[in-house]
């Protein structure tokens, strides 16, 4: 896996995908929309070029995450802080509240552990708040 990359995970109102679609082509980022039968895959697999051609069987356990999920890789600094800036400042993208950047950790995790760590951080820090 190199290069930037963006994963997009249970985008289902397509007003939203498009517009989040929309600002990672300007950025000239490429993105893929991950289907739920390849959630149990580790994330480092769902970002080579390979997984996405794979052709995958429905599997009835396969659940749907509880929200939104994008994980971010190999986008610098500068570049991330951009784009979190438009996603966060364009209403078509609606409010995304589970984001993740790929690293060492959690790279060898499935969409569904990734997922499960970024909610308990996001209900640890709204508990902070209040």
């Amino acid at each position: 896996m190199s290069g930037e990359k963006v994963l997009l995970f249970h985008f289902t109102e397509e007003s939203q995908l498009k517009a989040v679609r929309t600002i990672l082509f300007l950025m000239q980022i490429p993105e893929r929309i991950v289907r739920k039968e390849e959630y149990a895959r580790p994330i480092k697999e769902l970002l080579e070029e390979a997984g996405e051609n794979q052709t995958l069987k429905a599997n009835p356990m396969m659940r749907e995450l509880d929200g939104q999920m994008i994980v971010f890789a190999g986008i610098s600094g500068d570049k991330l802080d951009s784009l979190l800036s438009l996603l966060r400042s364009n209403p078509a993208c609606g409010s995304i509240p589970y984001k993740a950047v790929l690293t060492e950790m959690n790279q060898s995790w499935s969409a569904y552990a990734l997922f499960e760590e970024l909610k308990r951080e996001h209900e640890a820090m709204n508990k902070q708040r209040k």
